[in-house]
Parts: structure tokens; sequence; C-alpha cells
């Protein structure tokens, strides 16, 4: 097992799970990573699977059959080839007494349900890579000590009658000392040991004479040319024939490499792997540090919890390796931001420091000690806000990005580190909620808002079953003879207690929550059941148009919930128009030109929605597929008052006509307004001045009329 690392192509990971799916998930997420996979769906499965092939990794979920993970894990421990396998507990439970079980047994790390499947695979890589410098550290000491045993390199002794030192010609070189004059003395074996440290050192060795009894103890030495070392000495009694205490030999030895070695392992359980910030598992301990020492000296201290916004859609659009990008950069620019007295000098153990720390994903915390007041924290909040809220260098692809702060402050918003923690959040998300980009202290008043907050999300999710969604329909009218030609399908929720909810206070829920597929997949049945509705009554062949959202919009398999509409309405293809927007445009990923390619080789029409207000770019409308442009109502609004609205107009009509493509104005409210855009050549329009979205029944009763 010492050498699997050598001997395997790749590395070994046991699951060990009673849930097949979850079982599949973990294989593919290993996979990824170039993991080699076995599988048992019971502990005692997994345990002879372990002493057959000894795996390199194991993945125990804690409740299985025959053996718990825990007991498997225990087992593993025990066994000829259970030291170094990296052991990963996965649990359902999140309570404290689960998570000390999980590290008594002999657990390196447990991850909680539900898994981040991408994250799994860093893990595991992490975890292998602490497993082998684990292994390397018992090699080299292995090694170490056969060479002091056989070689006797570096050694020194001190005769216990005489009270006289001498060490060997190696020790001399090691620790680089003058042995040209006269013989090395003790005070010059000890000369080179760093600082305070010289002291411990010639105390140790004293007592040890002093009480003929063994020593081990390890220092820096720095030598002329500024260069350190960490040097191990021991020293062990010899005794004569008569069993009395003769000498003590000692063997100094550098241990550099070692001490490296452990400080590696101390960073990879401790900080984050990415931006090399503190860790939860740190962030945690500083935390519970922090409430004791201000508890104990009658101290504040501040809990700053930072989320970057519109994070996820960076992430999405242009992929997980430039968010990480621009994890890294961020978290430079908070080291850098809190000034250099406010960092810690006494140590890095000392809870004083203000600790910065990733939490997870985009969330970061920052502690900061012993503040004079909340406004000591206000001026940190705003320092980050100012320095984060900049651009930021992807691999050449520029992103901007601003940040939220949340502030709870110890004792008055929390006297433990989970109501502290959890306040903060709180009032990070309503400084989200009050606009972005700034930071916001903690009030009672925001767990009412968080339980809105929940409570929308719940009734949202119920909702469809309910029968609360209806559709309104606004008119499309055709500029030049003011017929009814086509039809905006705009969802609402009739909502039983709070009456009419409008989209923008629901659409974002929906979207964080995964709800909005299926609503989407709602919206396009409904709007093609009341177009069937239309045709069936001999009305004129109708375009109807369907705001979906652009969330995920390459993932939301909307060619296949279109298709299946289709086939149980029997609708023809040409009178539903699909409107994007030109966000999903910048996405510009193969997935989003493939899934918009299929949307029209069903038939269907693409409108581009609000056209000219995101970053427009010509390519868009030779790249992609679309039919229509929709001039976006914030140039209609001005045109009658402002020259360049008006300028701006004509040229995307110009433009659209000349690439074969019709034009639509939205937000017509005047007459003017309505001349002006019937002058330029634009196709057709929607606004209040004709009609503002109304229910199906009375939509049928203006198709009746015929034009407006």
């Amino acid at each position: 097992m010492m050498y699997e690392k050598h001997t395997r192509k790749k590395p070994l990971a046991l699951i060990a799970d009673d849930d097949l799916s979850l079982r599949l998930s973990m294989k593919a997420a290993l996979k990824k990573f170039d993991f080699d996979v076995l599988e048992a769906e019971n502990g005692r499965q997994a345990l002879t699977l372990f002493n057959a092939e000894k795996p390199d990794f194991i993945l125990l979920d804690v409740i299985m059959p025959e053996m718990d993970g825990f007991e498997v894990c225990a087992a593993i421990r025990k066994s000829l080839h259970g030291r170094y396998p990296q052991i990963l507990m996965v649990t359902g439970l999140d309570d404290v007494d689960s998570t000390a079980r999980a590290f008594e047994v002999g657990a390196n790390d447990f991850v909680s349900k539900p898994i981040n499947w991408v994250m799994l695979g860093h893990r595991a890589r992490y975890m292998l890579r602490a497993g082998y410098a684990f292994r390397e550290l018992y090699m080299s000491q292995s090694r170490l000590a056969k060479t002091q045993e056989l070689a006797k390199l570096g050694n020194w002794q001190i005769d216990l009658k005489s009270l006289e030192f001498h060490c060997s010609s190696e020790a001399s070189r090691l620790l680089r000392l003058d042995t040209g004059k006269a013989p090395v003395s003790l005070d010059d074996f000890l000369a080179p040991i760093m600082g305070h440290e010289k002291d411990k050192v010639r105390k140790e060795m004293d007592d040890a004479v002093k009480a003929r009894k063994n020593m081990s103890v390890s220092y820096s030495v720095l030598y002329p040319d500024g260069t350190q070392k960490h040097i191990l000495n021991q020293g062990e009694i010899l005794f004569n024939e008569n069993g009395m205490p003769e000498m003590m030999l000692g063997v100094v030895q550098d241990v550099s490499q070692l001490k490296r070695a452990e400080e590696e392992i101390i960073h990879l359980a401790f900080y984050d792997g990415l931006t090399g910030l503190a860790n939860r598992m740190l962030f945690l301990d500083r935390l519970d540090m922090a409430i004791k020492d201000a508890t104990r000296n009658n101290q504040k201290f501040a809990l700053l919890f930072l989320d970057l916004d519109r994070f996820k859609r960076i992430n999405d659009t242009l992929g997980h390796h430039m968010g990480d990008l621009l994890l890294k950069q961020v978290a430079e620019k908070m080291q850098a931001c809190i000034r250099c007295t406010d960092l810690a000098t006494r140590g890095a153990m000392d809870s004083s420091e203000p600790t910065i720390s990733r939490l997870a994903g985009d969330e970061f915390t920052i502690i900061l000690s012993n503040i004079r007041s909340p406004e000591s924290a206000a001026v940190v909040a705003r320092r980050l806000i100012k320095e984060i809220s900049t651009e930021y260098d992807l691999d050449g692809q520029e992103v901007s990005v601003s940040a939220s702060i949340g502030i709870s402050v110890f004792p008055n918003d929390g006297q433990t580190a989970d109501i502290l923690l959890r306040n903060a959040d709180s009032a990070m998300y309503n400084a989200k909620n009050s606009g972005k980009n700034q930071f916001q202290f903690y009030i009672e008043s925001l767990n009412i808002v968080a339980t809105e907050r929940f409570s929308l999300e719940r009734d949202l999710a119920r909702a469809i079953d309910r029968d609360e969604f209806v559709l309104y329909f606004q008119p499309q009218i055709d500029l030049a003879t003011r017929k009814i030609v086509g039809a905006e399908a705009l969802i609402r929720w009739m909502h039983p207690q709070k009456g009419m909810v409008p989209p923008d206070k629901f659409i974002h829920v929906a979207e964080e929550s995964g709800l909005i597929i299926e609503i989407n997949k709602w919206v396009l049945l409904k709007a093609c059941s009341q177009s069937n509705e239309w045709v069936k009554d001999r009305f004129p062949a109708l375009s109807i148009a369907v705001n979906l959202s652009g969330y995920k919009f390459a993932h939301q398999n909307i060619v296949e919930s279109i298709r299946d509409v289709l086939q149980v309405t029997r609708l023809d293809p040409g009178n539903i128009e699909v409107e994007i927007t030109e966000t999903i445009l910048m996405q510009e990923t193969e997935e989003t030109i493939e899934t918009l390619k299929q949307i029209k080789d069903l038939g269907v029409r693409i409108a581009l929605d609000d056209f000219g207000t995101g970053y427009s770019s010509l390519s868009y409308l030779t790249t992609f597929p679309v039919d229509v442009i929709k001039i976006d109502r914030s140039f209609v609004i001005g045109s009658t008052m402002h020259k360049n609205n008006r300028i701006i107009i004509k040229a995307i009509i110009a433009m659209g006509h000349s690439l074969g493509k019709k034009i639509l104005a939205e937000g017509i409210e005047t007459e003017e307004q309505f001349e002006l855009l019937k002058e330029y050549g634009c196709d057709e329009a929607q606004g209040y001045y004709f009609k503002a979205p109304v229910p199906a029944t009375e939509f049928t009763r203006l198709l009746k009329k015929g034009s407006l």
C-alpha cells in the first residue's frame, strides 16, 4: 500500500453507499478527475473490497446496512493497510456529534448532502495529495531514523562525569560552524539557533544531562548567508557495563523538508486550495476563539459576511475556470484592502487577528476583533466594496463584479457562532435586496424578510398544481393597418392571499430555486392551447410571443418542451414565437447556438427582445437565427423629445430590414410615438397606446374587432 501511488496509473477510489443513484453520481464525478472506481452497496462489502484492492481514496456513506460508515472507517484504520487511505464521510446529518465521531474513527474529512458534484472531484484530489504527503513524511522519518542508527551522521556527545562536549565534523558542517581554530564548544554548537529558542534548547539539554534522561528538541537555525533551516536534535543516555549513566550521545539532522511537508499538510487541512484564505473549518475555530476572547475581555467584534453580486451568472456564462480566476483575484483584493496595521503580528493562531476566509463558493467572511464601535466595521466594509467593485481581466476577458456585505456585531447580534453567522448572512441578503453593492448591519426584522422569502418559494412550488398562474395577452399591431397580428403572452400569479403578484416579484425566486423550468413549460402549454382555441374559432392566424426565462437557457430542455407542446396541441409552429434577450446571446456558447437552431428547425420563430439595452453586437444578428428584432421601450419613450433616440431607432430599423428581419417597437404610449414609428417604417408595435395586457377572454373580444 505504501507504494500504490507509484505503481498505479490512476488513483483508485472506493464508493460505499446503499443508494445506487448516489453511487452513480459519485462515480461520474470522480471519473472526471481520472479516478478508477470501485463500488460497494453496504459496509461489509466495502470492507471486503478494501482488503482486496487497497484503494487510495474512500467515500463512505454514514448510514448503510450491515455496517455503518463509522464502523467501516474504524475497521479500515485498524487494518494492516489502513493508515494512509484518505476517507471522506458522506452524511445527511449536520449535528456536531456526528462530525466529531467521524474524525474520532479516523475520517480525514466529511461532506454533507446534497453534494456539490463539481467540487467533489477537486476535494478528492486535494485529499489524495494530503495522503501522499503523509506517506512521504512517514517514509522520510523512517529513512532518517535508519541513517542516524547506521551512519551516526551529525553526532555530538557529552561526558556525564567531566561534562566535556564534543561534536563530529558532520555536525559542524551541518551547522556551518568554524572548526579551524579551536574545538567546538557547547556555546558554539548552540550559536546558530534563532532568538529566544537558544535558551529553550540549552535548558532542554541541561535538564536532560542533570536528570540522565533522553531528549528530543527541534528548532530553527540561521546561517551567516541568511539561510534558515529547521534542525531536529535528539539525545540518548549511554550506560557503562555496570549500568551507570556514562555519556549522552546525540544526533542533529536537517528536517527542513519534513517541516515544509508538515506545513503543507496543515495548509491543506485549514486553508482554501483555490484562494489560499482560511477555509470553513479554520474560520469556525477562529470565530469560537473570538467569542471566548471578547467575552473574557468584555470586548466587541464584528463578523462581515461578503457575497459577490451576480457571480453565478458570470460562472454560468463564462465557465467555472473563469469563475475560479475571478475568486482568486477578489481574494487578493480583500487581503490587500485590510490595512497592514489591521493584520496580526502575534502568531498564526492568535484570535485577535482579522481572519479572512472563503466560506463556500463566492461567500467570504471576515472577523474584526476588538472594534471600538460598529462604525469601525462599516469603514472596512466601505473600503472592501469600493476595492472589489471594479473590472477584472480574466485571461483577456474583462468582467465587472460588485459585493454585498452583511455585518453582525458581538454581543449585540448574537453570542454564539451559529447565531452570529446566520444574522450576518441575513444582513447580507438584505443588502442584496436593497440594490446590491452595499453593506447592511443586522436587524431583527430581517428574520421576517427571510421568512417571507421562504414562504414565497414554498407557495410558488404549489402554484402550478393549484392553477394559480394566468396568462395575459398584449396585442401586437401592424402599424400600416392597425390590425391585430399577434400577441405577447405574459404570466401573472393570482396568489390566494396576496392577490396578483407581478413577474418581477417571483421570477427571480423561481430561477434561483429551479422552478423556472416548470413555469416555462406551463407558459408554453397555455399559450399554445389558447392560440389553438383562437384558430378553432376561425380568427386570423396570430403570432403568439412567449417570453421565456433565459436562466441557464441551454440546459432547460426548451427544445423538448416546445416539441412536446406542439405535439399535444397540434398547433402550427409558425404561430409561436420565442422571445430571447441579449443576455442569452452574450453567453455565446455552442450549446446556446445549437439550442436556438433546433428551435428554428421546429418551425418556431425567434424574436430578440429589448434590443439595444445590453451589449448589442451586430454579430448576434448574423450568428444567431433571429427573425424579429424588438426595439426596447426605453428608446421609444424618449423618441419624440430626444434626437439621439430617433437616430438609434432609425438605425435599428434600417439595419434589421437590410438583414431581412421584422422590426417591432415596444412601449408605444402616445399618438406621436405611433406616428413617428410608422413614418420610420417600423413593421409592428405594442404598448399601452393600443391596449394594456388583458386576460384571454377580453383579448378574444379585441380579435372580434380586428383592429385598434
